[in-house]
């Protein structure tokens, strides 16, 4: 039972992203200050445990020798719907707003397409598109950019709007090096394609 641990909190990573952006949704949308507040707490702290557990699953995977290829499909899946589910939340709060949407959207529609081709590849798809150092980095820098308004507010700075343009360029940062990141796994896709 031990060895199914690592799986499972890697999913837990994926419902808790789904989770705290709902209730993200639902502070923004309270009637009372104190229920927006709680809210927030509670999805700022679903938020900072569900990212623990991107470093969590892997320990416990090497320490329990439970490495599995399971795990290696569903640990950057779970990483797309946390960071993903949170950013489409903000997206939202945001109003729709253009200078957020669009980098957004950049970062959804490569984690979709690099899942697709994982998922819709040859038997072996999974392995051939091993997860790169950059996808790594760029994982890392976007949950700590989807963490930052949560450490602002904390901190105090609770006008939005004196700090929102500059969180919207580390997404497009994030966005770029997510565009970065994708070209690997393109190029392995025509590889892959051209020996069929």
């Amino acid at each position: 039972m031990l060895r199914h641990i690592p799986n499972l909190l890697t999913v837990l990573r994926a419902l808790g992203g789904v989770a705290g952006a709902w209730l993200l949704l639902q502070s923004a949308g309270a009637a009372l200050e104190e229920t927006a507040q709680f809210y927030a707490i509670l999805s700022g702290l679903i938020f900072l445990s569900a990212a623990l557990t991107d470093w969590l699953d892997g320990w416990l995977a090497r320490r329990l020798d439970a490495q599995s290829a399971l795990g290696e499909l569903l640990d950057p899946i779970a990483d797309k719907v946390l960071t993903g589910a949170y950013l489409v939340a903000y997206t939202v709060i945001a109003g729709g707003n253009p200078a957020l949407a669009v980098p957004v959207g950049v970062i959804l529609v490569r984690d979709i397409l690099i899942t697709g081709l994982r998922l819709s590849g040859p038997p072996r798809a999974a392995e051939a598109y091993a997860v790169t150092n950059d996808a790594k980095a760029k994982t890392a820098l976007t949950m700590i950019v989807a963490a930052i308004p949560f450490v602002l507010v904390a901190a105090g700075f609770t006008e939005v709007r004196d700090w929102f343009y500059i969180w919207v360029g580390g997404v497009w940062l994030c966005a770029a090096l997510t565009v970065w990141s994708a070209i690997p796994y393109i190029r392995k896709a025509f590889q892959i394609g051209n020996q069929k």
